[in-house]
Order: C-alpha cells, then sequence, then structure tokens
C-alpha cells in the first residue's frame, strides 16, 4: 500500500520497475484516484479560483491563460467563476468557493468597499490574490502602474500641442480609476498647463455602451476635445464608434489613445496609441505569489506587487487643427 501510494502522489523515491509495474496495473484495474478523499485527508484540494466580474473581457482570458499554465506547473487545477453585476454576487461567489475548500482564489472584483464582499473575503481559509484593488483585507496583491501610464499618454498629446483632452472609462470607485484620473491631472500639472474642466473626465463605467454615450456627448459640445484617452479596452470601442457617428476622422479631426491592447486598438484604421500593461505577467505574478503564500502560510506578511506600463506608439494622434 505504501508503494502504490508513493507512485500515485509522487512522493518518495521508488524505483523505475516498480513504478512500470503500479502503472501497470493501475490500467488494469481502471483505478481512478479519489480527489475527494485526498482532499479530506490533505486538508487541501489542490484547486485555485479566478474569480471575474465580467467573463467576457479579453484581458482575464489572458491572465487566466498565464495563471494556469504556473498553476498546471504545481499541479494544481484552476477553475472559472464569474459573478455578475451586483456586489452580492461577489461575495456569494467568494463564500461559495470557500465551502467548495478552495486553497485559493485570485480576484478580479467589480468593487472596492463593498462591506459584504470585504467580509466573506475576511472569512475565506485560503490564499487570496487581489488584481488592481486596494482592499482592507489580508491579501497579496498585484497592482499596475495606471497613473504612470496615463500620465506619459497625456502629456504625449500634450507635446503634440493639444489642450483640450478628454479621459472617458473608468470607475472612480476603484484603484484604477482613481490611479487614472490622478495621472491624467498630474500630467497637466507638470506641464504647467491649466487641466480641462471636470466635464471632461468621464469615469462611471467601463463599458463599450459608456464609451460612446461620454464621448458623443463630449464631441458634439460647442468646445469638443481635441484627443481623447479611452481608459479601457471595452469603453475603446464605443469612443470608435461614437466619433465615427460624428463623422469625424482619427487623427485629422481628433487623436485617440486607448488602455490595454486588443485586436481593436491594433486592427483599427488607423491603428491605434495605447497604454499597454503585460497583462500575462500579471496572470504569472498572481499565481506565484498564491501558491508562495499556500507555501508560506498565512503569517508570512502580504506582498505588493506594482507592474509597469508603457506607451505603444501608432498612428492614431497627430498635432491639432482648428476646427
Amino acid at each position: 500500500i505504501g508503494t502504490v501510494s508513493r507512485v500515485i502522489n509522487g512522493h518518495g523515491r521508488t524505483g523505475a520497475a516498480t513504478r512500470a509495474r503500479v502503472n501497470n496495473a493501475i490500467e488494469t484495474l481502471g483505478y481512478r484516484v479519489n480527489t475527494v478523499a485526498q482532499s479530506m485527508r490533505r486538508q487541501a484540494t489542490r484547486t485555485v479560483a479566478l474569480l471575474v466580474h465580467d467573463i467576457g473581457n479579453p484581458i482575464f482570458a489572458k491572465a487566466a491563460r498565464s495563471a494556469q499554465e504556473v498553476l498546471e506547473d504545481a499541479g494544481y487545477m484552476l477553475v472559472l467563476a464569474s459573478t455578475g453585476a451586483s456586489s452580492g454576487s461577489e461575495a456569494s461567489a467568494v463564500r461559495m468557493l470557500g465551502q467548495r475548500r478552495m486553497d485559493g482564489v485570485i480576484a478580479f472584483l467589480r468593487r472596492e468597499n463593498d462591506a459584504d464582499t470585504l467580509a466573506a473575503l475576511r472569512d475565506f481559509d485560503g490564499a487570496v490574490v487581489l488584481f488592481d484593488r486596494a482592499m482592507d483585507v489580508r491579501a497579496d496583491v498585484v497592482l499596475t502602474d495606471h497613473a504612470g501610464g496615463v500620465m506619459r499618454a497625456t502629456r504625449y498629446l500634450l507635446d503634440l500641442g493639444h489642450r483640450t483632452i478628454a479621459l472617458v472609462g473608468g470607475v472612480s470607485g476603484i484603484y484604477p480609476g482613481r490611479e487614472r484620473v490622478r495621472g491624467f491631472i498630474e500630467a497637466f500639472q507638470s506641464c504647467g498647463v491649466q487641466p480641462p474642466p471636470p466635464s471632461f473626465i468621464r469615469a462611471e463605467s467601463l463599458d463599450a455602451d459608456y464609451g460612446f454615450r461620454e464621448a458623443s456627448n463630449l464631441l458634439l459640445n460647442t468646445s469638443p476635445p481635441t484627443a481623447i484617452i479611452a481608459a479601457g479596452n471595452q469603453v475603446l470601442e464605443g469612443v470608435i464608434a461614437a466619433i465615427r457617428a460624428a463623422n469625424l476622422v482619427v487623427p485629422r479631426d481628433v487623436s485617440l489613445i486607448g488602455f490595454d491592447d486588443s485586436p481593436v486598438a491594433r486592427f483599427s484604421i488607423p491603428p491605434i496609441t495605447v497604454i499597454a500593461r503585460d497583462v500575462p505577467q500579471m496572470g504569472t505574478m498572481a499565481a506565484q505569489m498564491l501558491l508562495e503564500r499556500l507555501r508560506l502560510g498565512a503569517e508570512h506578511p502580504a506582498q505588493k506587487v506594482i507592474l509597469p506600463t508603457q506607451v505603444t506608439l501608432r498612428e492614431s494622434c497627430a498635432p491639432p487643427v482648428d476646427r
């Protein structure tokens, strides 16, 4: 029994001939490991959940693919859990994952300050890694330098001569939204230029419909922006549609910058300049941090990593013209 256990679980040292005899017996008998029994004995399921609030966002898919590779190499399975728009669904999902004895959860959450979700995360009996969220819970965190990326993009537009620049997209109640607005304002201040009025900052959603509506309102203004930063890959789709609906041309009539590279940005005509981040690296880092947390235990100090952004220049920006 001990020899068979060592071969199945990969523990200890057994000779090649012995391993072959055990594996032949397994194949002959059609034996399958009872993972439920194993998890009860080990008090671990070797399963990690990726919790996302929008399964349709390709950013999450990229991160998930990289995280899965790291976890599978370590003998863990990654499962996907998707929530909806309501805050209650996130709290319920975290509790459900805890009831199913997940060893850990990597979470892309819609909100930071929902009391029920915070309580569920604090009660979760496993490792927690948060993506781009600043929350009052014990968790390791992978952040992005949103402020630095938007600041560099805004300064690039200012150097081209733009002064009426709009920021469309984002949610001011979470870390990425706050940081993008901060970088936007600080870019003007660092150049000694008066920031645009508050109406030029539209940061209430990341949806394409929101991007279309807010960009349309701005472009129909008597003093429209000469440049727009679309602070999200889905928002960018709506902003592009709004520019076309207004019979404007990029970059002749309005310059455009997106956030996060995507096929929409790369294959638009012209291709769109973007504030890019290494999303697969985020997934890899999150999985590595979670495995380290499982190895070191809950008492080890929480880690926080801030990954860089860069501006990928393409053909969607030009000096402004008098319209």
